[in-house]
């Protein structure tokens, strides 16, 4: 059979600017049953590699790890408090797809990733910028969020519930790392905290040499997603301002449960938002699974190998509409009567290819927290014992390739985030017109990768 891969890639980015008087603002200016599994072990840090040609960050250590707290690996944390954090992280999700459904064609992004990122950039932040932060993250004035995060981090990448040897391996990987001004003061508790919770290792770098601190960043984001984020840093984006850039990248690839086969695929109309009609290639799969339709949507769950992830996919009657109403109280609702729902699946949906690209400064200052992007008013006097920070870029990048076989998905944030009964009845699911999806947990229900698509 042909060789399928499905890639999901998203960016962030958030760099933090200082000045010692005025801190200026830069402007923001893809024949087996299945399918190929890249080498996804994390290459060499590149100081060791004579023949890499990108420069090279000093660090503490060559595990990555700084300051007085080691990683804690084993993180205390209850059922209760993993939910209640990936709840908060959800309804960010759906405030987030709420400032992004106005814009034009298909859509990918990772809340997750953003949302992650945020939480380490806020661990730097007080005042009244720390109170908007956690407004908008839903999290309280407490430093056990972030073991708590640890926490949750670990229970997304946990092995699958069950494993046979003949199953596609499921990975999902969280990388976090600092980037900073070398001899730039920035204080121990908060560079303690990251390490201990994100495992963040700190690299030292030069912002006076702009472009060649861009390079290094790009080289470990291009390693840590598995090379499906190449140049995420544009030229021109850091500059002699820039004091410290936080990275997280997020690595995923899973192959579907019951995978579509390729023999079954037609050529099928599917009507675009616009209201234009065009052919499409369609996959097709019957199987035992979770799904329902309610009044005004229908909604299906297809598993990944291992039982521990899931993509929804959620068909609107009125597309447009039902944007405007998606929450985190439908969405928990949509989740638990996935739970109760057992039917036998005849799917039919596209297959399709979806880049996204945007510049979240405004979008985030919009939602609450303008303080951070505010050189005057922002306070990450937690990170240096100043007041001398100020997030200064955000840029967010997304790609995903579905089909027959699985999914593959990458993330990278910089700041500078089966049933058991018999099925009833027989559902039928036709994914001939715009329609929502996400990537999710099955056990936190934590959204990892959200987007829609409109066009194929």
């Amino acid at each position: 059979m042909k060789k399928f891969r499905m890639i999901i890639t998203i960016t962030l980015l958030l760099s933090m600017a200082l000045s010692a008087c005025q801190a200026a603002i830069v402007d923001p200016e893809p024949e087996k049953d299945i399918y190929p599994v890249e080498d996804n072990t994390v290459q060499e840090d590149p100081q060791k590699d004579p023949e890499q040609t990108y420069p090279v960050a000093e660090t503490e250590d060559t595990d990555g790890a700084f300051g007085n707290l080691a990683y804690i690996s084993d993180p205390k944390a209850s059922a209760e408090e993993l939910q209640k954090l990936a709840h908060a992280s959800n309804q960010f999700a759906l405030d987030l797809y709420q400032q992004l459904v106005d814009k034009e064609g298909n859509l990918i992004y990772s809340p997750f990733s953003v949302y992650q990122a945020l939480l380490m950039t806020y661990a730097g932040a007080e005042g009244e910028t720390a109170q908007e932060m956690m407004d908008v993250l839903g999290v309280t004035d407490d430093n056990a969020i972030h073991n708590v995060m640890n926490a949750l981090n670990l229970t997304l990448q946990s092995k699958p519930a069950y494993v046979t040897k003949d199953m596609q391996p499921l990975i999902f990987n969280i990388a976090n790392a600092l980037w900073a001004q070398k001899d730039f003061h920035f204080e121990q508790a908060f560079l303690d905290k990251l390490s201990a919770n994100y495992s963040a290792g700190l690299r030292l770098v030069d912002f006076n040499n702009p472009d060649e601190a861009r390079q290094l960043i790009n080289h470990w984001v291009e390693l840590q997603t598995n090379e499906k984020i190449k140049d995420l840093i544009p030229a021109g984006l850091l500059n002699e301002m820039t004091r410290l850039v936080l990275s997280n990248a997020v690595y995923f690839k899973g192959a579907w449960s019951n995978r579509f086969d390729s023999a079954r695929n037609t050529t099928e109309e599917f009507t675009s938002l616009d209201g234009a009609k065009n052919k499409v290639e369609m996959m097709n799969n019957s199987f035992t699974g979770a799904g329902f339709v309610e009044n005004d949507y229908s909604v299906v769950s297809l598993p990944y190998e291992g039982g521990n992830f899931a993509m929804m996919a959620l068909l609107p009657e009125d597309f447009v509409a039902f944007q405007k109403t998606l929450d985190a109280d439908l969405l928990n609702e949509i989740f638990g009567k996935l739970s109760q729902n057992n039917a036998m699946i005849h799917l039919t949906m596209p297959k399709f290819s979806t880049e996204s690209s945007f510049d979240l400064g405004e979008t985030l200052a919009a939602m609450g927290m303008p303080n951070a992007f505010d050189y005057d008013a922002a306070d990450f006097s937690g990170m240096t014992g100043a007041k001398d920070l100020y997030i200064s870029d955000v840029v967010h990048q997304a790609f995903i390739d579905v089909n027959e076989d699985g999914t593959e998905a990458a993330a990278a944030t910089m700041v500078g985030m089966a049933a058991t009964s018999m099925p009833g009845e027989a559902i039928t699911f036709r994914f001939d017109r715009p329609f929502i999806y996400l990537i999710y947990n099955t056990e936190t229900d934590t959204v990892l990768f959200m987007g829609h698509v409109v066009a194929p």
